[in-house]
């Protein structure tokens, strides 16, 4: 059964921790930068001027540093998961995706800590269990809506590659996701694939 690695997920998820407070420092350390060049202009202060430069720029290098280093190494990689979960979670479920249907529109949404999709009327729907994440910022839905939907850009391009023909294929995000609710998305219509979902497609496979 697809599942995403506690153990490894808590050491990412400090880290990412870890990049925020090196950003949160950046601000801090700016607006003291701000302040003190305010004062120093308005005293004509050189003194403190220089106090500022050879204190604020050095803190603000390292703050950026750690910031760039640990939303690369840390927020990278728990994309990454989240996409390899998404990825093993689809394939597990494959059948319930319903390929064998010409006509199909995926309804994508958010029921507690859990991404959802269910396809046309059919009452299974295919669970993303992120519970392990805890609260999911709007940040972290975002990533697991676009880890989501460039799978079903993947399947479907390469189902129509393969020369499986479908008539239309879209889907929707509902309530509590990023558009409003309903907006249809396609990836083939008219037997043709979405010219930007074709181009995601290529990109990803």
């Amino acid at each position: 059964m697809a599942e995403i690695d506690a153990v490894k997920l808590k050491k990412l998820k400090r880290g990412e921790a870890a990049g925020k407070a090196a950003t949160v420092f950046c601000g801090a350390v700016m607006a003291y930068f701000i302040a003190m060049l305010i004062a120093s202009t308005a005293t004509e202060n050189d003194f403190l001027l220089e106090i500022v430069l050879i204190t604020a720029l050095p803190a603000l290098a390292l703050g950026i540093g750690a910031s760039i280093f640990c939303n690369y190494k840390y927020g990278a990689a728990i994309e990454k998961m989240i996409k390899k979960y998404v990825v093993d979670t689809f394939l597990e479920n494959a059948a319930d995706m319903h390929p064998e249907r010409d006509s199909l529109t995926y309804f994508i949404s958010f029921e507690n800590k859990s991404a959802v999709v269910k396809v046309n009327g059919y009452g299974k729907k295919i669970i993303f269990d992120f519970s392990v994440f805890g609260r999911l910022s709007l940040s972290r839905k975002s990533a697991i809506l676009n880890a989501v939907e460039t799978r079903l850009y993947v399947t479907f391009g390469r189902l129509y590659d393969g020369g499986a023909s479908f008539r239309s294929v879209d889907f929707k995000e509902v309530e509590g996701t990023r558009r409003k609710s309903g907006k249809s998305i396609p990836i083939i219509t008219d037997g043709e694939p979405d010219v930007k979902a074709y181009k995601i497609y290529l990109k990803n496979k």
